[in-house]
C-alpha cells in the first residue's frame, strides 16, 4: 500500500494517481531531484518521502526521486505557483510556541503555512523546511515514482521494533487551487485510497465521515476522517488506519491550508482515535 510520507513538500491534491508505496513505514534514502535533496521514507503501505527543500509545497504533482546515491544537479525549475525568487522556506518558519492549553509534555509543530499544532512527546518534530509525503510507482516519474501528496510542518511517530517504519505522520499541506475549504477537503479525501494502496496494487476500502465544521484561528474549517480497512499488511503495517483531514484558510496563504494525520491501527503503539482528535483540537494560527 502507499507508504508513509517521505519528507518533502507538495501542496495541491491531485498529483499523479495510483497506489503509493509503503503503508506507513519510513525508510531514509538520500536523493536529489531538480536540485532538491530528498530523504525517502518508506511508510506503512505507502512510501513516505522526506525532503529538505527551498521549494514551496503547493504542487502535489511534483515527483520524488528515489536512489541510494546523490546525483548532482545544476538546474532547479521553479514549481508552479512558486515565485521565481524566494528565500529558503526554512527561513520563513514561525517559532514553535506552545499555546496556553497545549497538553502537558506535548511538543509544538509550527509550519510555514501559518498554522501550528501539538503532538505527543514521543513524536519526532521535523524541521519546518522538511517535506513529508507519499509516493507511488509511475512510468513518467524520476526513478519510477511520483508524489501522491507532500506536506511540510511535519512530525512522525516511530516505534522500536519497526525499523525505519513510521506509525504516525502529521503535516500541513496546501491546496493553492481553491479557497473553498469543502472542495479542498474533498480533494484531499480523494487521495486516501492511493496513499494506502500497496506497491503490488492492492486497493483498500475507504469510508469517509460526514464533514465536521470547526474553527481554526477564527476562520471556518472543515474536517473529514477516513476510516481505511482491508489494507495489505506487512512489517508494522496493520489492516486498518485513520486518516484525518482538516481544511481551512490562513491570511497571506494562497488557497487553503490543510492539516493531515495518518494513524495506522493494529500496530505497535498505534495512535488512538482519541489522540488524533486531541491533535486536531490543538490546531491554531502560528504565533
Amino acid at each position: 500500500m502507499a507508504q508513509q510520507p517521505p519528507a518533502w513538500d507538495a501542496g495541491t491534491p491531485g498529483g499523479p494517481g495510483g497506489p503509493p508505496r509503503g503503508g506507513g513505514s519510513v525508510k531514509a534514502l538520500a536523493v536529489i531531484a531538480v536540485g532538491v535533496i530528498l530523504i525517502v521514507v518508506v511508510a506503512v503501505t505507502s512510501v513516505v518521502l522526506v525532503v529538505r527543500s527551498t521549494h514551496d509545497d503547493h504542487d502535489t504533482s511534483a515527483s520524488a526521486a528515489q536512489s541510494s546515491s546523490v546525483l548532482p544537479s545544476t538546474t532547479a525549475p521553479t514549481p508552479s505557483g512558486s515565485p521565481s525568487t524566494t528565500a529558503p522556506t526554512f527561513a520563513q518558519c514561525p517559532p514553535a510556541t506552545a499555546a496556553p492549553d497545549t497538553p502537558a509534555g506535548w511538543r509544538t509543530v509550527a509550519g510555514k503555512r501559518g498554522l501550528a499544532y501539538d503532538v505527543p512527546s514521543n513524536w519526532r518534530v521535523a524541521s519546518c523546511g522538511t517535506l513529508v509525503g507519499w509516493e507511488k510507482r509511475c512510468n513518467d516519474g524520476p526513478f519510477g515514482y511520483c508524489a501522491i501528496r507532500t506536506m511540510s510542518g511535519a512530525a512522525t511517530l516511530e516505534v522500536p521494533g519497526c525499523g525505519d517504519n513510521s506509525v504516525g505522520v502529521s503535516g500541513l499541506p496546501g491546496a493553492s487551487n481553491t479557497t473553498d475549504i469543502d472542495e479542498a477537503v474533498r480533494d484531499e479525501a480523494a487521495l486516501v485510497a492511493d496513499i494506502y494502496t500497496s506497491d503490488s496494487g492492492h486497493v483498500p476500502t475507504v469510508a469517509l465521515s460526514p464533514p465536521r465544521q470547526l474553527t481554526v484561528g477564527g476562520a471556518p474549517a472543515v474536517q473529514i476522517v477516513a476510516s481505511v480497512s482491508n489494507i495489505a499488511t506487512s512489517n508494522c503495517v496493520g489492516p486498518t488506519a485513520i486518516h484525518s483531514m482538516v481544511a481551512t484558510t490562513v491570511p497571506g496563504q494562497q488557497g487553503c491550508v490543510l492539516f493531515v494525520i495518518s494513524a495506522p491501527q493494529s500496530v505497535p503503539d498505534a495512535v488512538s482515535p482519541a489522540v488524533v482528535a486531541e491533535m486536531v483540537s490543538t490546531l491554531r494560527r502560528a504565533s
